[in-house]
């Protein structure tokens, strides 16, 4: 079995394919209107480099200006190196994202980790990571 898609739902569905695209190597190979949508609801699908399909939908914000996603929900991508987490939080930092602080060198599943969580909106984050080998998520 492999993993289609994962479906990530913002207010803005033109801010969200835009980072994934300028800063994570995402492509944009589809967008328009949701068919059937009788709310004019926007859509986008983008492809990773690794394979990785995102679809990303049109939510209305919260009446409230409450995080759509509950706390702590998140997504990751993982880096090929503890300098390309370095790297990428600078990026997300000098292009106004307001990344969190680095976890640097902690231990978790037999691995050592670098990794931050970044807000995208509507209480949607990403951790950008890196590990190295772990034997309990290789299975080695």
């Amino acid at each position: 079995m492999k993993l289609n898609h994962v479906n990530l739902c913002t207010s803005d569905v033109i801010a969200l394919t835009r980072t994934l695209v300028e800063h994570f190597g995402y492509r944009l190979v589809d967008s328009g209107i949701v068919h059937g949508s009788d709310d004019a609801s926007r859509f986008a699908a983008v492809l990773g480099p690794d394979g990785s399909e995102l679809v990303i939908t049109q939510i209305a914000p919260t009446p409230d200006g409450s995080p759509a996603y509950p706390k702590g929900f998140h997504f990751g991508l993982m880096q090929e190196s503890r300098e390309e987490v370095l790297a990428k939080h600078r990026d997300l930092d000098a292009a106004g994202y307001a990344p969190g602080p680095i976890s640097d060198g902690f231990e978790v599943w037999g691995a050592t980790w670098t990794a931050f969580y970044c807000p995208l909106g509507d209480g949607l984050e990403v951790e950008v990571n890196y590990r190295t080998h772990s034997v309990l998520l290789d299975g080695e």
